[in-house]
Protein backbone atom coordinates (compact mmCIF):
# COMPACT_ATOMS: atom_id res chain seq x y z
CA UNK A 1 0.00 0.00 0.00
CA UNK A 2 2.83 2.41 0.91
CA UNK A 3 4.66 1.61 -2.34
CA UNK A 4 1.56 2.34 -4.38
CA UNK A 5 1.06 5.62 -2.53
CA UNK A 6 4.69 6.64 -3.14
CA UNK A 7 4.43 5.80 -6.85
CA UNK A 8 1.23 7.82 -7.13
CA UNK A 9 2.90 10.81 -5.47
CA UNK A 10 5.85 10.64 -7.86
CA UNK A 11 3.56 10.46 -10.87
CA UNK A 12 1.52 13.36 -9.51
CA UNK A 13 4.68 15.48 -9.06
CA UNK A 14 5.78 14.65 -12.58
CA UNK A 15 2.46 15.78 -14.06
CA UNK A 16 2.29 18.81 -11.78
CA UNK A 17 5.76 20.06 -12.79
CA UNK A 18 6.17 19.20 -16.49
CA UNK A 19 8.20 22.37 -17.13
CA UNK A 20 10.69 21.53 -14.38
CA UNK A 21 11.09 17.99 -15.60
CA UNK A 22 11.57 19.22 -19.19
CA UNK A 23 14.07 21.92 -18.18
CA UNK A 24 16.15 19.36 -16.31
CA UNK A 25 16.19 17.03 -19.31
CA UNK A 26 16.91 19.63 -22.00
CA UNK A 27 20.47 20.78 -22.45
CA UNK A 28 22.23 23.57 -24.31
CA UNK A 29 25.02 22.78 -26.82
CA UNK A 30 27.60 23.57 -24.13
CA UNK A 31 26.09 20.80 -21.98
CA UNK A 32 24.35 22.93 -19.36
CA UNK A 33 20.71 22.15 -18.65
CA UNK A 34 18.15 24.86 -19.32
CA UNK A 35 17.46 25.39 -15.62
CA UNK A 36 21.14 25.95 -14.75
CA UNK A 37 22.15 28.49 -17.40
CA UNK A 38 20.72 31.42 -15.42
CA UNK A 39 23.03 30.77 -12.50
CA UNK A 40 26.02 30.42 -14.82
CA UNK A 41 25.32 33.78 -16.43
CA UNK A 42 24.82 35.45 -13.03
CA UNK A 43 28.15 34.07 -11.85
CA UNK A 44 29.80 35.23 -15.08
CA UNK A 45 28.47 38.76 -14.60
CA UNK A 46 29.61 38.93 -10.97
CA UNK A 47 33.08 37.89 -12.09
CA UNK A 48 33.27 40.80 -14.54
CA UNK A 49 31.02 43.46 -13.00
CA UNK A 50 33.89 45.78 -12.01
CA UNK A 51 34.42 46.72 -15.65
CA UNK A 52 30.74 46.47 -16.61
CA UNK A 53 27.84 48.86 -16.99
CA UNK A 54 24.46 47.47 -18.09
CA UNK A 55 24.11 44.05 -19.71
CA UNK A 56 20.92 42.33 -20.75
CA UNK A 57 20.65 38.94 -22.39
CA UNK A 58 18.00 36.46 -23.43
CA UNK A 59 18.38 32.79 -24.37
CA UNK A 60 15.50 31.21 -26.21
CA UNK A 61 14.34 28.42 -28.46
CA UNK A 62 11.47 28.12 -30.92
CA UNK A 63 9.03 27.59 -28.04
CA UNK A 64 9.91 30.61 -25.95
CA UNK A 65 12.36 32.13 -23.48
CA UNK A 66 14.79 29.83 -21.65
CA UNK A 67 16.44 32.59 -19.63
CA UNK A 68 16.18 36.38 -19.45
CA UNK A 69 18.42 38.57 -17.31
CA UNK A 70 19.06 42.28 -16.65
CA UNK A 71 22.32 43.24 -14.99
CA UNK A 72 24.12 46.40 -13.96
CA UNK A 73 23.29 50.05 -14.47
CA UNK A 74 22.01 52.12 -17.34
CA UNK A 75 23.35 55.10 -15.35
CA UNK A 76 26.18 54.08 -13.02
CA UNK A 77 26.68 57.53 -11.55
CA UNK A 78 23.06 57.73 -10.36
CA UNK A 79 22.73 53.98 -9.69
CA UNK A 80 19.86 53.54 -12.16
CA UNK A 81 19.50 49.81 -12.82
CA UNK A 82 18.84 48.36 -16.26
CA UNK A 83 15.36 46.85 -16.60
CA UNK A 84 12.90 45.62 -19.20
CA UNK A 85 12.18 49.19 -20.31
CA UNK A 86 15.84 50.11 -20.95
CA UNK A 87 16.70 50.75 -24.60
CA UNK A 88 20.02 49.96 -26.27
CA UNK A 89 21.45 50.72 -29.69
CA UNK A 90 21.69 47.69 -31.99
CA UNK A 91 24.73 48.92 -33.88
CA UNK A 92 25.39 46.85 -37.00
CA UNK A 93 22.76 44.25 -36.17
CA UNK A 94 20.60 46.88 -37.91
CA UNK A 95 22.14 45.70 -41.19
CA UNK A 96 20.08 42.51 -40.95
CA UNK A 97 16.98 44.61 -41.62
CA UNK A 98 18.57 45.62 -44.94
CA UNK A 99 19.24 42.05 -46.03
CA UNK A 100 15.80 40.82 -44.93
CA UNK A 101 14.24 43.67 -46.91
CA UNK A 102 16.28 42.69 -49.98
CA UNK A 103 15.17 39.07 -49.64
CA UNK A 104 11.54 40.14 -49.34
CA UNK A 105 11.89 42.04 -52.62
CA UNK A 106 13.64 39.01 -54.11
CA UNK A 107 10.71 36.84 -53.05
CA UNK A 108 8.39 39.25 -54.89
CA UNK A 109 10.54 39.01 -58.02
CA UNK A 110 11.60 42.66 -57.90
CA UNK A 111 15.34 42.04 -57.74
CA UNK A 112 17.86 39.57 -59.10
CA UNK A 113 20.62 39.05 -56.54
CA UNK A 114 23.16 38.18 -59.24
CA UNK A 115 22.50 41.11 -61.56
CA UNK A 116 24.63 44.26 -61.84
CA UNK A 117 23.33 46.71 -59.21
CA UNK A 118 23.63 49.49 -61.80
CA UNK A 119 20.38 48.04 -63.17
CA UNK A 120 18.57 49.36 -60.10
CA UNK A 121 20.47 52.61 -59.51
CA UNK A 122 20.11 55.96 -61.34
CA UNK A 123 22.32 56.35 -64.40
CA UNK A 124 25.98 57.07 -63.64
CA UNK A 125 25.32 56.92 -59.89
CA UNK A 126 28.58 55.16 -58.98
CA UNK A 127 31.61 57.25 -60.02
CA UNK A 128 34.65 55.52 -58.50
CA UNK A 129 34.47 51.99 -59.87
CA UNK A 130 37.83 50.73 -61.15
CA UNK A 131 37.09 47.15 -62.26
CA UNK A 132 35.14 45.84 -65.22
CA UNK A 133 33.51 43.07 -63.20
CA UNK A 134 30.03 44.24 -62.12
CA UNK A 135 28.90 44.47 -58.50
CA UNK A 136 25.89 42.30 -57.63
CA UNK A 137 23.57 42.40 -54.64
CA UNK A 138 25.25 39.20 -53.45
CA UNK A 139 28.56 41.06 -53.47
CA UNK A 140 27.01 43.72 -51.23
CA UNK A 141 25.57 41.06 -48.92
CA UNK A 142 28.93 39.29 -48.67
CA UNK A 143 30.80 42.60 -48.20
CA UNK A 144 32.80 41.76 -51.32
CA UNK A 145 31.98 44.73 -53.56
CA UNK A 146 35.57 45.99 -53.16
CA UNK A 147 34.75 49.38 -51.62
CA UNK A 148 37.38 51.24 -49.62
CA UNK A 149 36.58 52.42 -46.11
CA UNK A 150 34.88 55.80 -46.07
CA UNK A 151 33.51 58.31 -43.60
CA UNK A 152 30.03 58.24 -45.12
CA UNK A 153 27.61 57.40 -42.37
CA UNK A 154 27.82 59.86 -39.49
CA UNK A 155 25.69 62.66 -38.05
CA UNK A 156 24.25 65.16 -40.49
CA UNK A 157 21.13 66.20 -42.37
CA UNK A 158 21.88 64.43 -45.66
CA UNK A 159 19.48 61.82 -47.02
CA UNK A 160 20.59 58.26 -47.80
CA UNK A 161 20.74 59.13 -51.50
CA UNK A 162 22.75 62.33 -50.91
CA UNK A 163 25.24 60.56 -48.65
CA UNK A 164 25.79 57.75 -51.11
CA UNK A 165 26.00 60.05 -54.11
CA UNK A 166 28.36 62.66 -52.68
CA UNK A 167 30.59 60.51 -50.45
CA UNK A 168 31.65 57.63 -52.62
CA UNK A 169 34.74 55.59 -51.70
CA UNK A 170 37.14 54.18 -54.24
CA UNK A 171 36.70 50.62 -55.38
CA UNK A 172 40.05 49.09 -54.38
CA UNK A 173 39.36 45.34 -54.78
CA UNK A 174 37.82 43.39 -57.63
CA UNK A 175 34.26 42.33 -56.69
CA UNK A 176 34.06 38.87 -55.16
CA UNK A 177 37.77 38.59 -54.29
CA UNK A 178 38.18 40.21 -50.85
CA UNK A 179 35.83 40.44 -47.87
CA UNK A 180 36.05 44.02 -46.61
CA UNK A 181 33.22 44.99 -44.26
CA UNK A 182 31.47 47.96 -45.82
CA UNK A 183 28.95 50.40 -44.39
CA UNK A 184 28.81 52.06 -47.78
CA UNK A 185 27.88 48.79 -49.50
CA UNK A 186 25.10 48.13 -46.99
CA UNK A 187 23.83 51.68 -47.38
CA UNK A 188 23.78 51.19 -51.14
CA UNK A 189 21.59 48.10 -50.68
CA UNK A 190 19.17 50.07 -48.47
CA UNK A 191 18.91 52.76 -51.15
CA UNK A 192 18.03 50.07 -53.72
CA UNK A 193 15.29 48.91 -51.32
CA UNK A 194 13.93 52.47 -51.29
CA UNK A 195 13.99 52.65 -55.10
CA UNK A 196 12.28 49.29 -55.65
CA UNK A 197 9.71 49.62 -52.86
CA UNK A 198 8.83 53.28 -53.36
CA UNK A 199 9.09 53.82 -49.59
CA UNK A 200 11.67 55.33 -47.30
CA UNK A 201 13.76 52.60 -45.76
CA UNK A 202 12.44 53.34 -42.26
CA UNK A 203 8.80 53.13 -43.43
CA UNK A 204 9.52 49.90 -45.28
CA UNK A 205 11.13 48.25 -42.23
CA UNK A 206 8.36 49.30 -39.86
CA UNK A 207 5.69 47.95 -42.21
CA UNK A 208 7.42 44.75 -43.34
CA UNK A 209 9.59 43.74 -40.37
CA UNK A 210 8.79 45.50 -37.09
CA UNK A 211 5.00 45.35 -37.32
CA UNK A 212 4.73 41.68 -38.37
CA UNK A 213 7.00 40.75 -35.44
CA UNK A 214 5.10 43.07 -33.05
CA UNK A 215 8.22 45.11 -32.31
CA UNK A 216 6.64 48.30 -30.93
CA UNK A 217 9.64 49.54 -28.93
CA UNK A 218 12.30 49.90 -31.63
CA UNK A 219 13.23 53.04 -33.59
CA UNK A 220 15.30 53.35 -36.75
CA UNK A 221 15.56 56.98 -37.91
CA UNK A 222 18.68 59.01 -37.04
CA UNK A 223 16.86 61.06 -34.39
CA UNK A 224 14.68 58.06 -33.31
CA UNK A 225 11.57 60.14 -34.04
CA UNK A 226 9.81 57.13 -35.54
CA UNK A 227 9.22 55.80 -32.00
CA UNK A 228 8.69 58.43 -29.31
CA UNK A 229 8.96 55.92 -26.48
CA UNK A 230 12.45 54.93 -27.63
CA UNK A 231 13.40 58.54 -28.30
CA UNK A 232 12.61 59.49 -24.70
CA UNK A 233 14.10 56.39 -23.09
CA UNK A 234 17.35 56.82 -25.03
CA UNK A 235 17.94 60.05 -23.10
CA UNK A 236 17.96 58.13 -19.82
CA UNK A 237 20.77 55.69 -20.56
CA UNK A 238 24.45 56.62 -20.47
CA UNK A 239 27.33 55.08 -22.36
CA UNK A 240 30.65 53.69 -21.14
CA UNK A 241 33.87 52.39 -22.60
CA UNK A 242 34.99 48.77 -22.45
CA UNK A 243 36.46 49.36 -18.97
CA UNK A 244 33.24 50.78 -17.58
CA UNK A 245 34.26 54.45 -17.66
CA UNK A 246 31.68 56.95 -18.88
CA UNK A 247 32.12 58.23 -22.43
CA UNK A 248 30.29 60.64 -24.70
CA UNK A 249 28.15 58.83 -27.26
CA UNK A 250 25.84 61.65 -28.33
CA UNK A 251 25.61 61.24 -32.08
CA UNK A 252 23.15 60.36 -34.80
CA UNK A 253 23.68 58.05 -37.74
CA UNK A 254 22.65 59.68 -41.03
CA UNK A 255 23.11 56.44 -42.96
CA UNK A 256 20.80 54.86 -40.42
CA UNK A 257 20.20 51.47 -42.14
CA UNK A 258 23.78 50.44 -41.33
CA UNK A 259 23.53 50.77 -37.55
CA UNK A 260 20.99 53.11 -35.95
CA UNK A 261 18.19 50.77 -34.72
CA UNK A 262 17.53 51.31 -31.01
CA UNK A 263 15.13 49.47 -28.75
CA UNK A 264 14.49 47.11 -25.86
CA UNK A 265 15.96 43.66 -25.45
CA UNK A 266 12.45 42.20 -25.71
CA UNK A 267 12.11 43.64 -29.21
CA UNK A 268 15.52 42.36 -30.28
CA UNK A 269 14.50 38.93 -28.98
CA UNK A 270 11.28 39.11 -31.01
CA UNK A 271 13.38 39.90 -34.07
CA UNK A 272 15.82 37.06 -33.41
CA UNK A 273 13.10 34.59 -32.48
CA UNK A 274 11.21 35.41 -35.67
CA UNK A 275 14.36 34.49 -37.58
CA UNK A 276 14.84 31.32 -35.55
CA UNK A 277 11.22 30.18 -35.90
CA UNK A 278 11.23 31.30 -39.55
CA UNK A 279 7.90 33.08 -39.38
CA UNK A 280 6.40 36.51 -39.95
CA UNK A 281 8.79 37.86 -42.57
CA UNK A 282 8.40 35.80 -45.74
CA UNK A 283 5.46 34.26 -47.56
CA UNK A 284 7.20 31.11 -48.79
CA UNK A 285 9.31 28.62 -46.80
CA UNK A 286 11.69 28.46 -49.77
CA UNK A 287 12.72 32.05 -49.06
CA UNK A 288 13.79 31.13 -45.54
CA UNK A 289 15.90 28.30 -46.94
CA UNK A 290 17.46 30.69 -49.43
CA UNK A 291 18.16 33.32 -46.75
CA UNK A 292 20.15 30.92 -44.60
CA UNK A 293 22.04 29.30 -47.47
CA UNK A 294 25.73 30.19 -47.59
CA UNK A 295 26.62 32.79 -50.23
CA UNK A 296 30.36 32.81 -49.50
CA UNK A 297 32.75 30.31 -47.96
CA UNK A 298 36.20 30.41 -46.42
CA UNK A 299 38.81 30.26 -49.23
CA UNK A 300 39.64 26.72 -50.33
CA UNK A 301 36.99 25.15 -48.07
CA UNK A 302 33.28 24.44 -47.97
CA UNK A 303 32.97 26.11 -44.54
CA UNK A 304 30.28 28.80 -44.80
CA UNK A 305 31.34 32.39 -44.12
CA UNK A 306 28.29 34.47 -44.97
CA UNK A 307 24.64 33.80 -45.80
CA UNK A 308 22.93 36.76 -47.50
CA UNK A 309 24.42 39.25 -45.01
CA UNK A 310 24.37 36.97 -41.94
CA UNK A 311 27.82 36.00 -40.66
CA UNK A 312 28.67 32.50 -39.51
CA UNK A 313 30.44 32.03 -36.18
CA UNK A 314 32.24 28.83 -35.22
CA UNK A 315 31.64 27.91 -31.58
CA UNK A 316 31.15 24.28 -30.47
CA UNK A 317 28.22 24.54 -32.87
CA UNK A 318 27.92 26.63 -36.03
CA UNK A 319 26.02 29.86 -35.40
CA UNK A 320 24.54 32.47 -37.69
CA UNK A 321 24.01 36.09 -36.79
CA UNK A 322 25.58 39.52 -36.47
CA UNK A 323 27.31 41.71 -33.91
CA UNK A 324 26.94 45.42 -33.48
CA UNK A 325 28.89 48.42 -32.17
CA UNK A 326 27.94 52.07 -32.07
CA UNK A 327 29.65 54.99 -30.33
CA UNK A 328 28.60 53.75 -26.90
CA UNK A 329 26.83 50.41 -27.25
CA UNK A 330 27.65 46.82 -28.22
CA UNK A 331 25.29 43.97 -29.05
CA UNK A 332 25.15 40.43 -30.40
CA UNK A 333 22.59 38.19 -32.08
CA UNK A 334 23.42 34.48 -32.46
CA UNK A 335 21.27 31.65 -33.85
CA UNK A 336 21.87 27.92 -33.74
CA UNK A 337 19.56 26.92 -36.56
CA UNK A 338 20.21 23.19 -36.15
CA UNK A 339 19.26 23.03 -32.47
CA UNK A 340 16.69 25.80 -32.67
CA UNK A 341 18.41 27.95 -30.03
CA UNK A 342 19.37 31.60 -29.94
CA UNK A 343 20.86 34.32 -27.77
CA UNK A 344 20.76 38.11 -27.88
CA UNK A 345 23.00 40.38 -25.82
CA UNK A 346 22.88 44.17 -25.33
CA UNK A 347 25.29 46.43 -23.44
CA UNK A 348 25.82 50.17 -23.07
CA UNK A 349 29.59 49.85 -23.54
CA UNK A 350 31.67 50.71 -26.59
CA UNK A 351 33.54 47.75 -28.13
CA UNK A 352 32.45 45.48 -25.28
CA UNK A 353 34.09 42.04 -25.70
CA UNK A 354 33.50 40.01 -22.54
CA UNK A 355 29.74 39.56 -22.76
CA UNK A 356 29.36 39.72 -26.53
CA UNK A 357 32.18 37.33 -27.40
CA UNK A 358 33.00 35.22 -24.31
CA UNK A 359 29.63 34.77 -22.62
CA UNK A 360 28.06 32.91 -25.59
CA UNK A 361 30.48 30.06 -24.81
CA UNK A 362 28.32 29.35 -21.74
CA UNK A 363 25.49 28.53 -24.13
CA UNK A 364 27.07 27.30 -27.34
CA UNK A 365 30.37 25.86 -26.13
CA UNK A 366 33.91 27.14 -26.71
CA UNK A 367 34.95 29.06 -29.79
CA UNK A 368 36.74 27.11 -32.45
CA UNK A 369 40.08 28.28 -33.74
CA UNK A 370 41.85 27.50 -37.00
CA UNK A 371 42.41 23.89 -38.04
CA UNK A 372 45.77 22.22 -38.63
CA UNK A 373 45.76 22.95 -42.38
CA UNK A 374 45.32 26.69 -41.80
CA UNK A 375 48.28 26.76 -39.40
CA UNK A 376 50.36 24.94 -42.01
CA UNK A 377 49.31 27.45 -44.69
CA UNK A 378 49.61 30.46 -42.41
CA UNK A 379 52.54 32.84 -42.92
CA UNK A 380 53.55 34.90 -39.84
CA UNK A 381 54.11 38.59 -40.35
CA UNK A 382 52.39 41.95 -40.43
CA UNK A 383 48.76 41.97 -41.56
CA UNK A 384 46.39 44.81 -42.33
CA UNK A 385 42.62 44.72 -42.29
CA UNK A 386 41.12 44.97 -45.77
CA UNK A 387 38.63 47.34 -44.18
CA UNK A 388 40.79 50.42 -43.99
CA UNK A 389 41.51 53.64 -45.88
CA UNK A 390 43.54 52.04 -48.66
CA UNK A 391 43.55 55.13 -50.89
CA UNK A 392 42.90 58.86 -50.86
CA UNK A 393 43.79 61.58 -48.35
CA UNK A 394 42.74 59.52 -45.31
CA UNK A 395 45.11 56.70 -46.20
CA UNK A 396 47.61 57.86 -43.55
CA UNK A 397 45.21 56.30 -41.00
CA UNK A 398 46.00 52.75 -42.17
CA UNK A 399 49.25 52.77 -40.18
CA UNK A 400 47.26 52.95 -36.92
CA UNK A 401 47.81 49.76 -34.86
CA UNK A 402 44.13 48.79 -34.97
CA UNK A 403 44.39 48.35 -38.72
CA UNK A 404 47.93 46.95 -38.90
CA UNK A 405 49.19 44.26 -36.52
CA UNK A 406 51.71 41.45 -36.20
CA UNK A 407 50.72 37.77 -36.17
CA UNK A 408 53.25 35.31 -34.78
CA UNK A 409 53.43 31.56 -35.43
CA UNK A 410 50.36 31.03 -33.23
CA UNK A 411 48.47 33.89 -34.92
CA UNK A 412 48.08 35.58 -31.55
CA UNK A 413 46.89 39.20 -31.64
CA UNK A 414 44.07 41.07 -29.85
CA UNK A 415 42.59 41.92 -33.26
CA UNK A 416 41.94 38.20 -33.92
CA UNK A 417 39.67 38.04 -30.87
CA UNK A 418 40.07 34.25 -30.70
CA UNK A 419 37.87 33.85 -33.79
CA UNK A 420 37.92 30.99 -36.24
CA UNK A 421 40.06 31.79 -39.28
CA UNK A 422 41.41 30.29 -42.47
CA UNK A 423 44.74 31.17 -44.11
CA UNK A 424 45.02 31.31 -47.88
CA UNK A 425 46.95 32.95 -50.69
CA UNK A 426 45.77 34.67 -53.86
CA UNK A 427 47.83 36.43 -56.51
CA UNK A 428 50.95 36.04 -54.40
CA UNK A 429 49.45 37.69 -51.31
CA UNK A 430 48.73 35.80 -48.10
CA UNK A 431 45.53 36.61 -46.24
CA UNK A 432 43.57 35.63 -43.17
CA UNK A 433 39.81 35.24 -43.55
CA UNK A 434 37.41 35.34 -40.62
CA UNK A 435 33.90 36.60 -39.98
CA UNK A 436 33.47 40.26 -40.95
CA UNK A 437 36.44 40.44 -43.30
CA UNK A 438 39.93 39.63 -44.48
CA UNK A 439 43.35 40.73 -43.27
CA UNK A 440 46.02 40.97 -45.98
CA UNK A 441 49.68 40.27 -45.31
CA UNK A 442 52.03 43.17 -45.97
CA UNK A 443 55.23 42.59 -47.90
CA UNK A 444 58.53 43.85 -46.52
CA UNK A 445 58.48 46.54 -49.19
CA UNK A 446 55.00 47.66 -48.10
CA UNK A 447 56.22 47.95 -44.52
CA UNK A 448 59.36 49.83 -45.55
CA UNK A 449 57.34 52.28 -47.63
CA UNK A 450 54.59 52.93 -45.11
CA UNK A 451 56.60 53.13 -41.93
CA UNK A 452 59.61 54.60 -43.68
CA UNK A 453 57.38 57.51 -44.65
CA UNK A 454 56.13 57.78 -41.08
CA UNK A 455 59.74 57.89 -39.89
CA UNK A 456 60.66 60.59 -42.41
CA UNK A 457 57.59 62.54 -41.35
CA UNK A 458 58.64 62.35 -37.70
CA UNK A 459 62.25 63.33 -38.45
CA UNK A 460 61.14 66.35 -40.49
CA UNK A 461 58.83 67.49 -37.70
CA UNK A 462 61.44 67.00 -34.96
CA UNK A 463 64.19 68.81 -36.91
CA UNK A 464 61.88 71.70 -37.82
CA UNK A 465 60.66 72.07 -34.25
CA UNK A 466 64.22 72.11 -32.91
CA UNK A 467 65.30 74.53 -35.61
CA UNK A 468 62.45 76.88 -34.83
CA UNK A 469 63.04 76.74 -31.07
CA UNK A 470 66.82 77.20 -31.35
CA UNK A 471 66.65 80.11 -33.78
CA UNK A 472 63.82 81.79 -31.91
CA UNK A 473 65.72 81.34 -28.63
CA UNK A 474 68.94 82.77 -30.06
CA UNK A 475 67.13 85.72 -31.60
CA UNK A 476 65.37 86.48 -28.31
CA UNK A 477 68.67 86.20 -26.42
CA UNK A 478 70.37 88.64 -28.83
CA UNK A 479 67.43 91.02 -28.60
CA UNK A 480 67.26 90.98 -24.80
CA UNK A 481 70.98 91.21 -24.11
CA UNK A 482 71.77 93.27 -27.22
CA UNK A 483 74.46 90.90 -28.34
CA UNK A 484 76.34 91.02 -31.61
CA UNK A 485 74.49 91.11 -34.85
CA UNK A 486 73.16 87.87 -36.25
CA UNK A 487 75.45 86.26 -38.83
CA UNK A 488 72.44 85.14 -40.88
CA UNK A 489 71.18 87.55 -43.60
CA UNK A 490 67.50 88.47 -43.39
CA UNK A 491 66.49 86.43 -46.49
CA UNK A 492 68.08 83.29 -45.11
CA UNK A 493 66.56 83.90 -41.67
CA UNK A 494 63.06 84.29 -43.13
CA UNK A 495 63.54 81.15 -45.19
CA UNK A 496 64.48 79.15 -42.06
CA UNK A 497 61.48 80.40 -40.10
CA UNK A 498 58.94 80.02 -42.91
CA UNK A 499 60.12 76.51 -43.81
CA UNK A 500 59.89 75.34 -40.19
CA UNK A 501 56.39 76.82 -39.85
CA UNK A 502 55.23 75.17 -43.11
CA UNK A 503 56.56 71.76 -42.04
CA UNK A 504 54.94 72.02 -38.60
CA UNK A 505 51.68 73.12 -40.22
CA UNK A 506 51.31 69.64 -41.76
CA UNK A 507 50.93 67.64 -38.49
CA UNK A 508 48.76 70.41 -37.06
CA UNK A 509 46.49 70.18 -40.10
CA UNK A 510 46.33 66.37 -39.88
CA UNK A 511 45.52 66.60 -36.18
CA UNK A 512 42.65 68.90 -37.11
CA UNK A 513 41.45 66.36 -39.69
CA UNK A 514 41.56 63.60 -37.07
CA UNK A 515 39.61 65.73 -34.61
CA UNK A 516 36.96 66.37 -37.26
CA UNK A 517 36.67 62.63 -37.81
CA UNK A 518 36.11 62.18 -34.08
CA UNK A 519 33.21 64.66 -34.09
CA UNK A 520 31.23 61.99 -35.95
CA UNK A 521 29.51 64.43 -38.28
CA UNK A 522 28.71 63.97 -41.95
CA UNK A 523 28.42 67.75 -42.35
CA UNK A 524 32.10 68.37 -41.57
CA UNK A 525 34.00 69.75 -44.56
CA UNK A 526 37.56 68.47 -44.91
CA UNK A 527 38.16 70.14 -48.27
CA UNK A 528 40.06 73.16 -46.97
CA UNK A 529 42.32 70.99 -44.82
CA UNK A 530 43.55 69.13 -47.86
CA UNK A 531 43.64 72.25 -50.06
CA UNK A 532 45.98 73.77 -47.47
CA UNK A 533 48.07 70.60 -47.47
CA UNK A 534 48.32 70.73 -51.27
CA UNK A 535 49.40 74.40 -51.14
CA UNK A 536 51.84 73.58 -48.33
CA UNK A 537 53.37 70.85 -50.49
CA UNK A 538 53.96 73.34 -53.33
CA UNK A 539 55.50 75.93 -51.00
CA UNK A 540 57.76 73.33 -49.40
CA UNK A 541 58.94 72.24 -52.86
CA UNK A 542 59.92 75.84 -53.59
CA UNK A 543 61.52 76.08 -50.16
CA UNK A 544 63.64 72.97 -50.80
CA UNK A 545 65.07 74.60 -53.96
CA UNK A 546 65.44 78.11 -52.55
CA UNK A 547 68.97 77.56 -51.04
CA UNK A 548 70.37 77.06 -54.55
CA UNK A 549 69.25 80.63 -55.31
CA UNK A 550 70.53 82.01 -51.99
CA UNK A 551 73.94 80.37 -52.32
CA UNK A 552 74.62 82.28 -55.51
CA UNK A 553 74.20 85.55 -53.63
CA UNK A 554 75.74 84.70 -50.25
CA UNK A 555 78.86 83.08 -48.85
CA UNK A 556 78.16 80.11 -46.59
CA UNK A 557 80.41 78.25 -44.20
CA UNK A 558 80.44 74.45 -44.23
CA UNK A 559 78.24 74.43 -41.13
CA UNK A 560 75.72 76.79 -42.68
CA UNK A 561 75.73 74.73 -45.85
CA UNK A 562 75.06 71.55 -43.86
CA UNK A 563 72.23 73.22 -41.94
CA UNK A 564 70.64 74.52 -45.15
CA UNK A 565 70.86 71.04 -46.68
CA UNK A 566 69.06 69.60 -43.64
CA UNK A 567 66.27 72.17 -43.94
CA UNK A 568 65.84 71.39 -47.65
CA UNK A 569 65.90 67.67 -46.91
CA UNK A 570 63.21 68.11 -44.24
CA UNK A 571 61.09 70.01 -46.77
CA UNK A 572 61.45 67.18 -49.27
CA UNK A 573 60.60 64.60 -46.59
CA UNK A 574 57.33 66.37 -45.92
CA UNK A 575 56.56 66.80 -49.62
CA UNK A 576 57.17 63.07 -50.09
CA UNK A 577 54.64 62.33 -47.34
CA UNK A 578 52.04 64.66 -48.84
CA UNK A 579 52.42 62.86 -52.17
CA UNK A 580 52.64 59.33 -50.73
CA UNK A 581 49.52 59.63 -48.57
CA UNK A 582 47.60 61.60 -51.25
CA UNK A 583 47.12 64.50 -48.83
CA UNK A 584 46.86 66.86 -51.79
CA UNK A 585 43.64 65.23 -53.06
CA UNK A 586 41.15 67.72 -51.68
CA UNK A 587 38.59 66.61 -54.28
CA UNK A 588 38.53 63.13 -52.68
CA UNK A 589 37.99 64.34 -49.10
CA UNK A 590 34.59 63.67 -47.59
Amino acid sequence: MKKRLLLACLLLLGFASPGLALAESQKLPEGTSYDQIGQKIQDFYQKNEKTSAAMETAIFDTEGTIYRGNFGYSDKENQVKADDDTVFEWGSITKLTVWISVMQLWEEGKINLEEDIKTYLPDDFLKNLHFDKPITMLDLMNHQAGFDEQNTYLKGDLSIEELLRTRQPNQVFEPGTVSAYSNYGTGLASYIVEILSGQSFADYVHEHIFQPLKMDKTALLPDLSDNHYVQEKRQEIKSYDSNGNQKNADFELSLYPVGRATGTLDDLQKFAQGLLKQEGLFKRPETWSALFTATSTYPGTDIPLNAHGFWYQEYEVRLLGHGGNSAGFSSMLLLDLESGLGQVIMTNQYQERIYNYQMPELVFGPKKTADKQSYETFSPGYYRSARTFNSGPFSFLKTIPGYTYYLNEKADAPQMNGDFWVASEANGQAKITRAYGDALKLSNWDLIKDYGMVLLFALAVIFSLLSLLIHAGLDCWRLIFRKNKDSYPLARKLWIYLTAVLILAVPINLFNVFNKLMTASANVDYTWNFVLLAVTGLLLTVSALYPFYLKKKERWTKGQLFFAAMISLSSLMMVANILYWSLYQWWAAY
